[in-house]
């Protein structure tokens, strides 16, 4: 069936008619795109979901009047065909890249990628994530209901709060004063930098193709310059990585149409992740609606609630923004200058790995923070009672692990491995339990004992945390190990064209039922989107299982 397909397709349009096989892309090893070569496509997950971000985001252009935002957004979900899907998708699309960006942040930082080659395609994809933030704020905040109101509240005070440029800051990203001129500035802004993310991910695209994939780091032992070499034996660009890409593609917009579309499916979602704009405004029910940031922002939004900002008074909020938001952006931006030996493990370069430990976790304590209490002012012994000891426990367990590994005690057994994951798992997944209750309960009363079980059982978090890592990544190695040893499992193409066939069967089924569903309904509208991502998804499946059997991939 697949070459049949092929072959018309050929003799239509000539054998490329996109001229795929003449772009410069470079080839890639063929462990990149089997089982476990995930993690080097998180980037490209980046960019498919910034696709779908464009694409969703010129069709709600078309709708937006920013004279009168609330309504254009209540007019947007109820009287628009497919309104209430494209707006809820577009929301939950910028929340997958946003996630994204992290995720491939850290996974670069901990890899060292940051390193020569690649210290400005590094500083290229930290001014992407800033500007996806950026993006985010001013999206989130073009709805006109009250987390919008409350949103803009908190960035125009920031922005006043600046010395010397209060007044023109304001103007420039607030507006005149007026409703109008905050929404012209909403989208003005929106729009702006969107199309900067589009700019700067091209100098991002050309740096990655120019220095090449990061290799992998067994294979280099863990020393760079990391530099993956072209060979003979990689295969080209087109169709491989083109099939491989359009599977990602497939599978990247089937999950962001179906998971938001759950979540608008769902009664009762709390306000900071709910798909749909919260009351106006004016609404007597703007009251009830907790003053949040949108969710990427939490981390910051507790930070001005800290006791030890007040004492700078008018400025407050700036200074804690600075602290929290700033300083970890620029430490960023100049670790490839700060970190710039030729060590790639992680655990050669203990001090760097900590930090970035650090930031995940105090923006996961600081964003829960701000979900569970928000608006509530906490006191300096209750910041240093949950900030300090994540410190001192990762830095001091990391320096631990640091010397251990320069020892060479790091070596065990692949029983050892897979045993001491496990229960670093199960550890961990007791202790995240156990913390959270006994997290909850020291909010709820200041009182010695629960501070002392929040600070035992944070300790044990930690320790399981950074004990996972270790046996991860040891696993991880020696299932590399173990991949290049086995032969990759070979579909037979006949078995490929009848399970192709049963999901195209389904796909097109699915497709028929939601097609009769009413385009003006909110809730039909979330029931097609299921229906829809799972489309989407079968697609992907049916390419990957084309991949398996033709390319034995």
């Amino acid at each position: 069936m697949f070459n049949k397909m092929k072959e018309k397709t050929e003799s239509v349009f000539g054998p490329d008619p996109l001229k795929i096989k003449e772009l410069p892309l470079k080839t890639v090893p063929d462990y990149m795109r089997k089982k476990g070569g995930f993690w080097y496509w998180t980037g490209a997950l980046i960019s498919m979901a910034f696709v779908y971000q464009v694409i969703t985001g010129l069709f709600l252009l078309l709708y937006y009047n920013p004279s009168s935002a609330y309504t254009t957004t209540e007019y947007l979900i109820n009287d628009v065909p497919y309104g209430s899907l494209i707006l809820t998708t577009h929301l939950y699309g910028a929340y997958a890249m946003i996630v994204l960006i992290y995720i491939h942040m850290y996974r670069n930082y901990f890899m060292g990628a940051y390193k020569k080659p690649r210290q400005l395609q590094w500083i290229t994809g930290v001014l992407l994530l800033a500007i996806t933030i950026g993006v985010g704020y001013f999206g989130y905040s073009m709805t006109g209901d009250v987390l919008s109101a409350d949103a803009t509240d908190v960035g125009r005070g920031i922005a006043l709060a600046t010395p010397h440029l209060g007044a023109a800051l304001e103007a420039i990203f607030f507006g005149d004063g007026t409703a109008t001129g905050l929404f012209i500035r909403m989208l003005g802004w929106h729009i702006i930098l969107a199309a900067l993310i589009g700019l700067i991910f091209g100098l991002h695209f050309y740096l990655a193709e120019a220095n090449g994939i990061m290799p992998s780091l067994k294979e280099i032992k863990h020393k760079g310059p990391a530099i993956e070499k072209e060979s003979p034996l990689h295969k080209p660009w087109n169709p491989y990585n083109f099939a491989f890409m359009t599977q990602l593609g497939l599978i990247t917009f089937g999950l962001i149409i179906l998971i938001s579309s759950v979540v608008a499916a769902l009664p009762d979602v709390p306000a900071l992740f709910s798909a749909f704009p919260q009351v106006a405004p004016s609404s007597p029910l703007a009251s009830t609606v907790p003053a949040y940031p949108p969710w990427f922002l939490l981390f910051i939004y507790k930070a001005v609630d800290f006791e030890l900002f007040k004492g700078f008074g008018e400025i407050s909020a700036l200074v804690a923004t600075l602290v929290f938001g700033i300083i970890p952006l620029l430490y960023f931006v100049a670790i490839p200058f700060i970190d710039n030996s030729n060590d790639l493990h992680p655990l050669s370069r203990p001090v760097v790995t900590a930090f970035g430990i650090l930031g995940i976790i105090y923006m996961a304590i600081l964003s829960a923070w701000g979900a569970l209490t928000p608006g509530v002012q906490i006191p300096n012994y209750e910041v240093a009672a949950v900030l300090i000891p994540p410190f001192v426990i990762v830095m001091g367990g990391m320096l631990v692990l640091g010397r251990l590994y320069k020892r060479g005690k790091f070596k065990a057994s692949p029983n050892q491995i897979l045993g001491s994951f496990l229960v670093f798992v199960l550890l961990l997944s007791f202790t995240i339990f156990v913390f959270a209750q006994n997290f909850a309960a020291f909010l709820g009363s200041n009182s010695a004992m629960n501070l002392l079980t929040t600070l035992f059982t944070g300790g044990g978090m930690m320790f399981a945390a950074v004990g996972t890592m270790k046996s991860a990544e040891l696993a991880k190695q020696y299932e590399d190990l173990q991949k290049r040893r086995e032969k990759t499992h070979q579909m037979s193409r006949n078995s490929a064209t009848a399970i192709a066939a049963i999901l195209a069967v389904a796909a097109i089924a699915i497709t028929y039922v939601i097609w009769g569903l009413s385009p003006l309904n909110p809730s039909a509208e979330a029931a097609f989107g299921i229906g829809l991502g799972v489309v989407f998804i079968l697609g992907g499946a049916i390419l990957r299982i084309y991949r398996l059997a033709f390319y034995n991939e």
